[in-house]
């Protein structure tokens, strides 16, 4: 039997909801924005929206999930500079209308968000690395290095800095790797 087909109403809904989300988000700020508000937006029940999304942060995180997991890829994963600096330069030419995301309590989600993404990547280390146990709880060691990623980013585009692209993406690199490598060496 073929795999069945996504019901394309349903993927059309959840587009509109995004949409919505996104759009309601930029102009307003994350704490300004209600279930009520988006699901207007969208032109459908509010009831519609939670058959796609549990709540506000529910549809926050999932919108963070492309651009996270960019950055999640950092971790035990070789990524071609140039990614990382597309991905940056992505950032940068944003950055304006972005800079709800770094603000509470968006910001918090974000890090979550990405935190879920690396959590798997540094298991998948550790089973490679012999069972070894790190000195942190994983979900600690990924919270840490999702706190450090999006640190750097936020305190590049929000503040007068200079810093190219470039710069910033080998900082990226570095300081993950250092992370992981800190983070994850084993226990005394």
């Amino acid at each position: 039997m073929p795999p069945k087909k996504p019901d394309r109403r349903t993927a059309r809904t959840r587009t509109a909801l995004m949409s919505a989300f996104v759009e309601l988000m930029l102009t307003r700020g994350f704490p300004d924005v209600s279930v009520e508000d988006i699901a207007a937006r969208a032109d459908v029940g509010r009831s519609t929206f939670y058959l796609h999304f549990r709540s506000k942060d529910d549809i926050l995180k999932q919108s963070l999930t492309r651009p996270s997991g960019a950055l999640a890829a950092l971790v035990g994963q070789e990524v071609p500079i140039a990614a990382v600096i597309a991905q940056l330069e992505h950032f940068y030419s944003q950055r304006k209308i972005n800079r709800v995301f770094f603000a509470e309590p968006a910001r918090a989600i974000w890090v979550r968000c990405l935190a879920d993404l690396i959590e798997p990547r540094l298991a998948q280390l550790l089973r490679a690395s012999r069972g070894t146990r790190p000195i942190l709880a994983l979900s600690l060691i990924a919270t840490q290095i999702a706190e450090t990623q999006i640190a750097l980013i936020a305190n590049w585009l929000t503040s007068r800095n200079t810093a190219k692209a470039d710069a910033i993406a080998d900082a990226l690199i570095a300081t993950t790797r250092a992370n992981v490598e800190a983070l994850l060496r084993q226990s005394r």
